[in-house]
């Protein structure tokens, strides 16, 4: 009876898990919904790896450059509200992470979906931002 009662409660565990895991995932969509999104850029992006570094998958080296990247998109974010200019070398730098998280097979495909998309807003975001409105 208490084997039943375990599995039961993981099972419940696991299913409130991968509810929530969709709400973020809705969630997600809606911030990028229009053009509002384009103020908070590095943000989100930063967001969205907090969410996805928080699996285990990362290790080691992997780590700290996700770790080092998340601080460099809370710089380029703190310039982009302020009115500051955003450091290109520096986005190239972010960029070039952000591609190898991107691409890393330990990720659901799900989770690189999201980086591939995260990485193209930060490309858009290069090429484009000076025809953005502020």
């Amino acid at each position: 009876m208490k084997q039943f009662v375990t599995a039961g409660f993981t099972l419940l565990a696991f299913f409130a898990v991968t509810a929530a895991a969709q709400d973020w995932y809705h969630d997600r969509e809606a911030r990028f919904q229009g053009e509002q999104w384009r103020a908070h850029v590095f943000e989100h992006v930063r967001t969205d790896l907090d969410h996805i570094g928080s699996a285990v998958w990362a290790a080691g080296k992997e780590r700290r450059r996700l770790d080092r990247t998340k601080v460099e998109l809370g710089e380029l974010q703190a310039k982009l509200e302020t009115g500051g200019f955003v450091d290109r070398p520096e986005l190239n730098d972010v960029i070039d992470s952000m591609r190898k998280s991107a691409n890393d097979q330990r990720l659901s495909p799900r989770d690189r979906d999201v980086l591939h998309d995260d990485l193209n807003r930060l490309v858009e975001y290069r090429d484009h931002h000076e025809r953005w409105a502020r």
